[in-house]
This record gives C-alpha cells, sequence and structure tokens, in this order.
C-alpha cells in the first residue's frame, strides 16, 4: 500500500495500516458497505465516532491522514473513480497537551533502575540516560548502530525519518552511563559474534526493541511509585524537550536535535514549559497574597 511505502519508521507504518483496517471494520459494521461505495455521509459518521473515543490531537489528526492517504491509492489504482474525502479538511482540535515527566519524576526513575548491579540493568539505566539526554524518537535509540557514537566529542549520529542525519550532542551523566554499558555490551552478544548495533539482542531485528524497551520503562516506573500508564519511551522525549525550552534553550536548536522538519510541532513544547513556570510561580508565597 502506498502509505506503508512512505512511512519511514516501522511503527509509524503499523500505526497507519492499524488505522485503515480499523476504519474498513468500522465502515463494514456500521454501514454494511464496502469502503469502495461509501459517500462523504459515511464518513462523517466516521468522523463523528474519532471524537468519541478522546483521542490525542496527534492521534486524529494521523487517522484522518491514513484514510486520505487510503482513498488516494485506491483512486491511482483505479479502484474507485471518486474520492470521497478528497476535499475534506481535518477540523481543528482543541490543543491536548502530553504529560510531562518532572525533573523529580525522572530521579525517581533513574534511582529505581539503582543500584545496577547486573548487565539488563546497567542497559537499561543508559537507555533512560540517553534517551532524556538527546531526546530522540525511540525506534532511532534502539536502532542504534554501535558506530553512531563518538566516546571522544560526546555526540550521536543519528539516522532519523527520511533517512536524514543529524549530530545530537550527548551530556555528561548519560555519557558516563553509555561508557560503562559498553564495557559489558557483550554481554548481549550470543557467542561473542559481531554485532553492528548499539543494543544488541536475540530479536529479529537484532537489536532491543521499542516494545521491549517500553515494557522495562513500565516496570521501572512502577517500582518508582509513578503512573506506568503514563509513562513511555515517548515521555522521556517530551521530559528532555520540555525540560530544554524551560531552562531556556532555543527553540531551534531544539528542532534541530528533535529532528523535526516543522518548527510548529516543536511549538507545542513551549505551551507545556509555560505550563510548568506558572505552577513553579503558583508556589510563590507571594503569589498566594490578594494584593
Amino acid at each position: 500500500m502506498m502509505i506503508a511505502e512512505k512511512m519511514s519508521s516501522p511503527n509509524t507504518r503499523r500505526a497507519y495500516l492499524s488505522d485503515t483496517k480499523i476504519f474498513v471494520s468500522f465502515i463494514h459494521k456500521k454501514y454494511h458497505l464496502s469502503v469502495l461505495t461509501i459517500k462523504r455521509t459515511h464518513i462523517s459518521g466516521w468522523l463523528a465516532y474519532l471524537n468519541d473515543q478522546n483521542l490525542s490531537r496527534n492521534s486524529y489528526l494521523r487517522k484522518i491522514s491514513s484514510i486520505k492517504e487510503f482513498y488516494k491509492f485506491l483512486v491511482i489504482d483505479e479502484f474507485i473513480k471518486e474520492n470521497p474525502i478528497s476535499d475534506f479538511r481535518a477540523p481543528r482540535r482543541h490543543l491536548i497537551l502530553p504529560y510531562v515527566l518532572s525533573i523529580s519524576d525522572i530521579e525517581r526513575l533513574i534511582n529505581s533502575i539503582k543500584p545496577y548491579e547486573n548487565p539488563k540493568k546497567i542497559r537499561l539505566l543508559a537507555l533512560v540516560e540517553l534517551m532524556y539526554s538527546t531526546g530522540v524518537r525511540v525506534e532511532e535509540l534502539v536502532s542504534l548502530l554501535l558506530q553512531s557514537i563518538n566516546l571522544e566529542k560526546s555526540y550521536l549520529l543519528v539516522r532519523g525519518k527520511g533517512d536524514k542525519e543529524r549530530l545530537v550532542p550527548v551530556g555528561k551523566i548519560a555519557m558516563k552511563a553509555m561508557k560503562e554499558y559498553l564495557s559489558i555490551r557483550n554481554f548481549f552478544i550470543k557467542n561473542n559474534l559481531f554485532s553492528p548495533w548499539m543494543f544488541p539482542s536475540s530479536s529479529d531485528k537484532g537489536y532491543l526493541t521499542a516494545r521491549r524497551f517500553s515494557q522495562l520503562l513500565k516496570i521501572t516506573a512502577s517500582k518508582a511509585g509513578l503512573d506506568d500508564k503514563k509513562i513511555s519511551p515517548h515521555s522521556l522525549r517530551h521530559a528532555f524537550a520540555t525540560h530544554m525550552l524551560a531552562g531556556g534553550a532555543d527553540l531551534r536548536v531544539l528542532q534541530e536535535m528533535l529532528g523535526h522538519t516543522d518548527i510548529s510541532t516543536v511549538q507545542i513544547y513551549t505551551h507545556i514549559a509555560d505550563d510548568t513556570r506558572r505552577r513553579a510561580l503558583d508556589m510563590h508565597p507571594l503569589s498566594k497574597k490578594i494584593l
């Protein structure tokens, strides 16, 4: 399918294909129709269904994008003549700010990994520290090549969406965790065979999967007394961006580090950082007095 070919990230491809399958199933169950014969009124019914799902803004827009691409494919391959969603514009949604871990939450998460006396804990600490230090996407993180890290100059060479490469600096604490991990990395390689991956494993991909990292992170969050339902690898990326902006980082620099082509995608973090500052200001004793 065209949409699957266009998406560079495996996770994104899976999401778009899943969106399409759910749409096809909805149309069949709700209207007893094929997606080849529906009209705009049926699209409106599907949108009403989406609105009832309490989706995040990004998920909502992605699902619409999935179906628009799906119908482009059907027209191009001549399955249908008219596209029922061609001139449709996604309605504006209220900005839903993502959940962001506080600095103290991050500290609790990291402290729950320690003492890291075994290789698996050392690897997990390296993953958490590196993601929080760089803000890379989870798939970018787990699929890093061994040669991607420059230990002397403290930076990563990250291959992002569309195979675009970018250099991302790594903080001292994260670099220390990475050096310790690299000293025991061979523990994860069977029979001491060569592996090109930074985080090798016995998975079909040859490296630790994003799903497995997410599972380990949730287990760790639960041990730390945090809400594991709200925590994922993406939470660390959100935390990185928000804490950087709250600390005065330049928006353009942050855009480059995150690997976003559109700065408007990064601007959501300014709302979160502002909200964080307001909550901090509310703690000031003078803010509680009526002037």
